[in-house]
């Protein structure tokens, strides 16, 4: 059968559903991605309780969205010209290494009770430059996994897993918050961010 608009070209195949999930890879980058967004979450639901608790301090409450954000605003550019120049899966494992670094200091910090405001300040700044190595790369790395023929369900599928990871994030942090305590919560929140360490290590192929 050919199409008529097209002469004797036999008519193109009609898109398939979640056509990303076909490359092994990509599953893999899928599950990983998910859980990333998720372990953020629940260690933002932890450690903005416990400073909240300790400190309430307004002037932090604030810092703590500034030094989530404005690194992003600044330096995303940056780190996007970084992983084309560079091995995307690189970049993307500095960022792995602050956030269980920012996870680390979390967790000791809270067990041995020594947390102070300078304390959760520099934490909140290492959280959000790791933030800044991981977002952009993963962008880039989804086109290296994919291909072009299904970078847009591969797009649409990476947004879905992250929102689902914010979605499901903080209820998760609040249920590993009163069952296990903010240092083991943190801990069990970045045990997720070493699967996703791994994940992101794996050589990524087409």
């Amino acid at each position: 059968m050919t199409d008529p608009h097209h002469g004797d070209r036999p008519p193109a195949a009609p898109p398939q559903s979640f056509a990303a999930l076909r490359h092994p890879g990509y599953r893999a980058y899928f599950i990983g991605s998910a859980l990333a967004m998720m372990a953020d979450s629940i260690e933002h639901v932890i450690s903005y309780w416990i400073i909240f608790q300790k400190f309430h301090s307004p002037a932090l409450g604030g810092f703590a969205m500034l030094s989530h954000w404005l690194p992003f605003l600044f330096f995303s550019v940056l780190s996007g010209a970084l992983a084309d120049r560079f091995d995307p899966r690189r970049i993307i494992q500095i960022g792995m290494a602050l956030f269980m670094a920012a996870s680390l200091g979390w967790g000791v910090l809270f067990l041995t009770d020594r947390l102070e405001m300078w304390h959760a300040a520099a934490l909140l700044v290492i959280h959000g430059f790791a933030g800044v190595f991981w977002h952009p790369s993963a962008q880039i790395l989804i086109h290296d996994i994919v291909g072009t023929a299904n970078l847009q369900s591969a797009v649409r599928l990476s947004a879905t897993g992250r929102y689902l990871g914010l979605l499901f994030g903080p209820a998760v942090g609040g249920a590993f918050l009163l069952a296990f305590g903010p240092a083991y919560g943190c801990a069990g929140a970045r045990g997720e961010g070493v699967e996703r360490h791994s994940v992101h290590n794996r050589r990524h192929l087409r």
